[in-house]
């Protein structure tokens, strides 16, 4: 299989007082081309500090993240900003939509931050529109939608470049739990469907049940590693039990 997404013995501290934090000791870790992973942990695990150090939000104190061949820390701030643009997309929490942009024109970010015309790609935002099943809310504001349809509007816009990598923080957080199972769909069918590589972290066993394989993130370091395979039932009651187990 292919790699297309590695972290070599990333270190990440942060600066605390008159001293400083080590959030991340010594991380690494590979993904395949195709793989959903979910990275899981406690609030403080370093769970999310990982997933922004995987997809070039932020740079490790040392390491390197490898993206599809490309060794993101040793490049300068605009040619990361490119990689990143080109190669990942991102769904968070809390969606991130422009208020005043209408769902197509949301969906069209990126494209629209390249300098391309919206016009050049009207059948790809229909398409993800459609998968996400929102074809006939082209034209609606965010505020005119709910909060599981604004998610949805985020993943179409984080698959609009086709990125190499989905990298999710927690993107059912802010949801209730039918909804939230309906974007955990979303992201799965993404993975077997579309064969797009799926990063997702997570404190939730339920939505960690929908991957591959989860890694379970303690005290800045991967300390032990669940392999599901790719399933449809997406039961979570074995890895809730594993977890346990685990002591989370």
């Amino acid at each position: 299989m292919t790699v297309i997404l590695e972290a070599r013995d990333l270190v990440k501290r942060y600066p605390l007082g008159d001293g400083e934090v080590e959030a991340l000791r010594g991380v690494s870790l590979q993904v395949n081309a195709g793989e959903f992973v979910a990275i899981m942990g406690s609030s403080g695990s370093g769970k999310s500090t990982m997933l922004h150090l995987l997809g070039g939000l932020d740079l490790p104190t040392s390491g390197d993240v490898v993206i599809d061949g490309i060794g993101i820390s040793a490049l300068d701030e605009e040619r990361r900003t490119l990689t990143r643009r080109d190669k990942t997309g991102f769904v968070f929490q809390f969606f991130n939509l422009i208020p005043l942009l209408s769902v197509a024109e949301n969906v069209a970010l990126p494209f629209l931050i390249a300098g391309d015309h919206i016009g050049r790609h009207r059948e790809r935002i229909a398409e993800l529109l459609g998968m996400v099943g929102l074809a006939d809310k082209a034209d609606h504001r965010p505020d005119q939608l709910s909060a599981g349809e604004q998610q949805r509007v985020a993943l179409a816009r984080a698959l609009a470049t086709k990125p190499a990598i989905l990298l999710a923080d927690e993107p059912t957080g802010n949801l209730d739990y039918t909804t939230g199972a309906e974007i955990l769909d979303l992201l799965w069918d993404s993975a077997d469907r579309l064969g797009q590589t799926v990063v997702l972290v997570t404190h939730d066993a339920r939505a960690a049940a929908y991957a591959d394989r989860v890694l379970v993130v303690r005290d800045g370091q991967v300390r032990d590693e669940i392999t599901l395979g790719r399933r449809s039932d997406h039961q979570a009651r074995p890895l809730i039990a594993r977890l346990a187990e685990l002591g989370l």
